[in-house]
């Protein structure tokens, strides 16, 4: 009987668009999958093993027009709201996640500049952001630990500027980055918080960076910075003098934990579609069957992609919702709680899926290479502040009616 190739293509089941990302959204996936492929994925390896920033990779993010994706059009942005922040960071971590991390927390940096900047501070680092320059964000302290909300530097006046002093732990692309949005306090606040923001230049006197060695994201630059005695004019005040805490929770911590679910979604999806490419490349010459033919390695797929797809539906719904609520003119505060679900479920099952994708892969999965690549850098979600156990302490102290924060 002769198989008539048209009729078994019918018999296979199509997942459906609408599963895999929002309607309307089609063409950005689809650019976003051609530079992964094209641009991401080549230099991934090599930014892994030799610690290398992925510059080249993000100034081709840069060029696809992606540079600024959360800025409205009007002032030079991409305007593709949160909706379409995530969608670009699921879609680009399953190439390359150190690459999509930096942009993750350059996103975060651009648009706390945007919201919290005037329009003098806009106009002078807005245009350089499009052209491929690199914003990063320098909160977390050694003292703090991840409470990276928490922060013992300060920065009193001094003349027309401020004398900053402080310490950093993980600054993604630091040493790389091409401006600092450098958070610390302000002694003699009259606010409420004495948070305050400031635009350090990377080539100001009195700034030190560290080398990142890390089990995972070892292309992302995320090492130490110390800021000595660094004289910041006034100009480069973002906001007041202290009450910052504001743009934490309704820019910041939004922005950082949404994107970095996306990461974690991606690269899970990433491993599961490299373990699926090798299942059904490998076949074994004892048997004739290749590692997708048996029905027990056919199972663990399954199970993988139904946590992927659980954390994507969490991760779909919680953008579309944070989008709705700016539309509507409410703060992004109010979407914390889902973010914090979603950040706990998608750093979850990062781990499990790529433990799974190893499993399925074998022997080869274990040698140095692209799944053992994912597993590592996953596992950084769980532990990145704020941390799964504290995130299930906010969600459980709000299921029971007090306060989550003291």
């Amino acid at each position: 009987m002769v198989v008539n190739q048209t009729e078994l293509q019918e018999e296979i089941m199509q997942i459906p668009k609408w599963w895999s990302y929002p309607e309307g959204f089609e063409k950005l996936i689809e650019k976003a999958h051609e530079l992964g492929k094209k641009e991401l994925l080549p230099r991934a390896s090599i930014s892994d093993k030799e610690c290398r920033y992925p510059r080249e990779s993000l100034q081709a993010i840069a060029d696809a027009g992606f540079g600024a994706v959360t800025i409205p059009v009007d002032d030079g942005g991409l305007g593709a709201g949160l909706t379409g922040f995530a969608l670009l960071a699921e879609s680009f971590s399953q190439y390359c996640a150190s690459t999509t991390m930096c942009w993750v927390m350059h996103t975060a940096a651009v648009q706390t500049l945007y919201t919290a900047g005037t329009r003098e501070q806009r106009q002078r680092y807005i245009p350089g952001v499009l052209k491929g320059k690199i914003g990063a964000l320098a909160f977390s302290e050694p003292a703090t630990g991840s409470h990276f909300w928490n922060v013992v530097s300060s920065a009193p006046r001094k003349g027309n500027g401020y004398l900053l002093n402080a310490e950093k732990s993980f600054v993604t692309s630091a040493g790389e980055a091409d401006w600092y949005i450098v958070c610390t306090n302000y002694p003699n606040s009259i606010e409420d918080d004495p948070l305050m923001f400031l635009i350090v230049d990377h080539n100001q006197k009195g700034i030190e960076y560290f080398p990142f060695s890390a089990m995972g994201l070892r292309g992302n630059s995320s090492g130490p910075m110390k800021f000595k005695d660094v004289f910041v004019p006034i100009e480069n005040r973002l906001g007041t003098e202290g009450g910052m805490n504001v743009y934490n929770e309704n820019v910041i911590d939004p922005l950082f934990l949404l994107g970095t679910s996306a990461c974690w979604v991606g690269i899970a999806q990433g491993a599961l579609n490299a373990a699926i490419d090798q299942a059904k490349k490998k076949v074994h010459k004892d048997t004739g069957k290749s590692v997708a033919g048996y029905q027990v390695i056919r199972h663990e797929l399954a199970k993988a992609q139904i946590l992927i797809d659980s954390a994507r539906s969490m991760l779909y719904r919680t953008a579309e919702g944070m989008d709705q609520c700016l539309n509507s003119g409410k703060e992004l505060s109010e979407c914390l709680y889902p973010l914090w679900e979603l950040k706990t479920h998608a750093a979850d099952i990062v781990i499990q899926v790529t433990n799974q994708a190893l499993q399925v892969s074998g022997g080869r999965g274990y040698l140095t290479g692209q799944v053992e690549k994912f597993l590592r850098d996953g596992r950084a979600g769980a532990v990145m502040g704020p941390t799964n156990e504290i995130l299930r302490e906010w969600i459980g102290r709000t299921l029971i009616g007090v306060p989550w924060f003291e």
